[in-house]
């Protein structure tokens, strides 16, 4: 559970800083290239410590929710607001659980509430006093990227390759779908400042290597339902971050959303 909590941290923390030094780079560019350097990054690893032969099918699947998962969600965010499509990717936990209900799991009432209690407080940080904002495409994309982002967490669990090799294979599949969109952003990528390459830099290092990589290691003998709900400390720890760093007071509703998600996280501690 720590892992994972770590990698929430990190990345509430590069939501934080996206508002300082990220604005210029479009998704376009900026997806790609967090995948490709992301695996060049990762692949001594992947070379030194190979999958084995068994896991790399499981390791494909892994590599497509995850580039499912990152892609919805921006597609989301562009046709409907940031707030609604984090929101939304954070379904994720209540897909899980409702899967392990449909599969005749029996789950004590303290996690059902507990997931409650989550989606509530995520409601209530992220999207605040307003309402939900978009058509049925944007929240298409969102319920996507929710079952992405709940496909990449179960299929990740109780994996035997290391989590940065599995994270490298699984950046490599990424990395192979966004580049015929990163050679037609070519030229806005060859534009990028040395203030843009040190942004992507932090992106590809403390926003993705580190904080999937604990994502990966905690899923390992964490099961996902509980997995992702505790990766929802994300929007938590990025509006504490936003207060000193982006100059963003915490709003009264975004302080109960805050309570309401750590309540859900500690109902479904095991």
């Amino acid at each position: 559970m720590i892992y994972v909590a770590l990698a929430a941290l990190l990345w509430g923390l590069g939501g934080a800083l996206a508002g300082r030094f990220m604005e210029a780079i479009p998704p376009s560019v900026l997806i790609p290239l967090r995948f490709l350097l992301s695996f060049l990054l990762l692949l001594p690893l992947v070379l030194r410590f190979p999958p084995s032969a068994r896991e790399r099918p499981r390791l494909l699947w892994v590599g497509l929710a995850l580039s499912g998962a990152q892609a919805f969600y921006y597609l989301a965010i562009h046709a409907t607001t940031v707030a609604t499509g984090i929101f939304l990717q954070y379904l994720a936990p209540a897909l899980l659980t409702l899967y392990a209900l449909v599969r005749g799991e029996r789950l004590p009432l303290r996690a059902l509430l507990g997931v409650a209690l989550a989606l509530l407080g995520a409601y209530a940080l992220v999207v605040g006093p307003g309402s939900l904002v978009g058509g049925p495409l944007g929240v298409a994309y969102g319920l996507l990227s929710a079952v992405s982002f709940a496909l990449y967490a179960a299929l990740s669990y109780g994996l035997k390759t290391p989590p940065l090799v599995s994270l490298g294979v699984a950046t490599g599949v990424g990395s192979l779908l966004s580049l015929p969109v990163l050679l037609l952003h070519l030229p806005q990528v060859l534009a990028l400042d040395l203030e843009g390459w040190g942004a992507v830099a932090y992106l590809v290092v403390f926003g993705t290597v580190v904080p999937f990589g604990l994502f990966l290691l905690g899923v390992r003998t964490f099961p996902a339902r509980q997995a992702t709900l505790v990766a929802m400390l994300e929007p938590v720890a990025g509006a504490v971050f936003a207060w000193p760093l982006a100059g963003e007071p915490l709003s009264p509703s975004a302080l109960l959303g805050g309570a309401l998600i750590l309540a859900g996280v500690y109902l479904n501690r095991r």
